[in-house]
């Protein structure tokens, strides 16, 4: 005859379980929209530094090129949605030559305090740059 096994000693384990869980699981799932949020606003201060260099390589005078850039920065980051506390755009414009480079460099400064549990700071600072070259076939001013 076998002896009989009393499962009384398990009883109520996964509960317990799932309660010890939850939380981990929980703040993991909110890690990964952090690094989401992070990676994406990296990503679009990149496409924002594009698009001010471009804008300030089509100009003729160094004060046109950076209206034009911090004008087309400003844009830029409403239509993609990166809501920046303050933002600043700094332009290497190296006096707009023909065949010479204009390099911005955009930074940003995103608020995660809504990622609420997690301890992260109120906000951080994004960088993103890009270079583009002026054209070399366009008349002298």
């Amino acid at each position: 005859m076998s002896p009989v096994h009393s499962d009384r000693g398990d009883r109520g384990s996964a509960s317990v379980e799932l309660v010890l869980l939850t939380p981990a699981l929980l703040a993991f799932a909110l890690l990964m929209v952090l690094a989401g949020r992070v990676a994406d606003a990296n990503s679009t201060a990149d496409q924002v530094a594009h698009a001010a260099a471009r804008a300030a390589s089509l100009e003729r005078s160094v004060a046109a090129a950076e209206g034009a850039a911090s004008g087309t920065a400003a844009s830029s980051l409403a239509e993609n949605g990166l809501a920046c506390g303050d933002h600043t755009v700094t332009l290497d414009h190296g006096g707009l030559t023909p065949g010479g480079a204009v390099t911005a460099v955009v930074e940003c400064r995103v608020g995660l305090g809504d990622l609420t549990g997690l301890g992260v700071p109120g906000n951080i600072t994004v960088s993103g740059d890009a270079t583009v070259v002026v054209d070399t076939f366009r008349g002298q001013p």
